[in-house]
């Protein structure tokens, strides 16, 4: 069942933020913290996210699930961790059309400084709803420990497998299309599957098991490490 959450729901905090703007562990100056308030009471005003999951079963074969007759190829790596799953568990969140129509009126504009604190937000609100997801799974499926989430573009799987995984799901997804490279719009969207079961393995996994050369994360990783190790 689709969900519509209030933006306060997410406990989104304006760390998360900064650390989405790349401050890390640095707290902006007071004129970008003033922009961050105002665009938290903004996006508390008009986005509306939401959420849609689906527990089904299937099964892993090699680099594939198997649902439905429908074959998803995640990529070794994404087998390997969703390994000894019973349930599969296929979702889409997104921060909604409401937060899109501000980014579109926001790039229209000159104020590019604004438009960047939008689109950090709007990063923020995807994942926070994605997390709040998570919590209805677990209330779905009490005592069933679940995976990560895995997305198509991402640990070797093909982003032109997002088209499968929407066949998966009902038409027009909490608003969600595909354009023709299989990207979604709202931009602000996170889709994919997590792997239910017993005995799965319910670690957080980070950038060591991406295969993703191009991430923007593992770039700003190694310049935050070189700047770290060159500092006098």
């Amino acid at each position: 069942m689709e969900q519509v959450l209030r933006f306060e729901e997410l406990r989104l905090t304006k760390k998360s933020v900064y650390t989405e703007m790349g401050y890390g562990n640095e707290t902006p100056k007071e004129p970008v913290r003033l922009l961050v308030d105002e665009l938290f009471n903004k996006a508390g005003t008009v986005v509306k996210p939401r959420f849609y999951f689906q527990v089904s079963e299937g099964q892993i074969d090699q680099d594939r699930i198997i649902c439905n007759s429908l074959i998803l190829h995640v990529n070794h790596t994404i087998a390997t961790l969703l390994k000894n799953s019973e349930k599969f568990i296929f979702f889409a969140a997104t921060a909604g059309m409401e937060y899109q129509e501000v980014h579109n009126e926001l790039s229209k504009g000159d104020d590019a400084l604004t438009l960047f604190v939008w689109d950090a937000l709007g990063s923020c609100i995807a994942e926070a709803t994605g997390d709040v997801m998570e919590k209805s799974v677990e209330a779905e499926l009490p005592g069933m420990p679940h995976t990560n989430r895995f997305s198509p573009g991402y640990c070797g799987w093909h982003v032109s497998e997002q088209k499968i995984l929407f066949s998966l799901l009902p038409s027009n997804v909490c608003g969600i299309q595909l354009n023709e490279s299989a990207l979604m719009y709202p931009i602000k969207s996170i889709s994919g599957v997590m792997g239910a079961g017993l005995h799965v393995d319910t670690r957080k996994y980070g950038c060591q098991f991406c295969e993703l050369d191009t991430c923007y994360k593992k770039r700003l990783k190694k310049r935050f490490d070189h700047e770290t190790q060159t500092q006098p």
